[in-house]
């Protein structure tokens, strides 16, 4: 952090703040990895990142337990779990850059199926919902330990599909992604990871959390079904967008 200028600053505490009121609102995010690299390194703000993603989660859990889908989120944790093992190694050994694209092209692809389906009745589910979630799960934490975000948007795939409310999907949301952050967090304690660096991050950062957390629970209460469903799929088509071109 003492690296940073104070224009460099500024942009942190923007992107923070925004990232997790984007969170608050929707149950997961994506962009504030991405975007926070572009002034520090990976190797400090992904865990940073994914530690400051289990107090985020943890306050949607808290207040929104009772919405919670655990079938859902019993049926993707294991998967995760394998992900998060894999992860760990990718983010030690690889460059991660070249995977983006992919993701990126999936993520818009998916987002703009979403805004197209919002005013059309929901079909049954096609996908046996155990195969969807080892999908998923797998790739929820895999691409979430290497990246230090994104692991919301596949768990997010999964749960869209299934035609949850607006309550129960970021409470589900929320569960699983706190779960896995645990996880996440042990693995990058494991390989020596979190270092002074990460926690100083994690300690500036928390209290930017904090109040985005507090700006997306109001923007939540705004919002009806349908309009949370647009922000979804707006979502997927920014997020998949910026990991495209940047």
């Amino acid at each position: 952090m003492s690296g940073l200028s104070p224009l460099d600053l500024a942009y942190f505490v923007a992107v923070m703040v925004l990232s997790f009121s984007v969170r608050g609102s929707a149950g997961f995010g994506g962009l504030n990895a991405p975007l926070l690299m572009l002034v520090m390194p990976a190797k400090v703000i992904v865990p940073a990142l994914v530690m400051l993603g289990i107090f985020s989660s943890m306050a949607i859990v808290v207040r929104d337990h009772r919405y919670i889908h655990w079938r859902a989120v019993w049926r993707t944790l294991p998967y995760g779990l394998l992900g998060v093992v894999a992860g760990l190694w990718v983010f030690k050994s690889v460059h991660t850059r070249f995977i983006e694209k992919g993701l990126g092209l999936f993520i818009v692809g998916y987002g703009l199926y979403t805004l197209w389906r919002i005013a059309r009745r929901p079909r049954p589910l096609r996908v046996a919902p155990g195969l969807l979630a080892a999908i998923m799960g797998t790739t929820s934490g895999l691409v979430g330990t290497m990246f230090g975000a994104l692991a919301g948007i596949f768990i997010a795939v999964y749960l869209d599909i299934l035609n949850l409310t607006k309550h129960e999907f970021r409470a589900t949301m929320a569960g699983t992604l706190m779960l896995m952050g645990v996880a996440r967090t042990l693995g990058y304690v494991s390989v020596g990871a979190v270092d002074s660096g990460v926690l100083i991050t994690f300690a500036v950062a928390l209290p930017l959390m904090a109040i985005g957390v507090v700006l997306g629970n109001r923007m939540h209460a705004l919002l009806n079904q349908q309009g949370f469903g647009r922000m979804v799929g707006g979502l997927f088509v920014l997020i998949g967008t910026f990991l495209l071109v940047r």
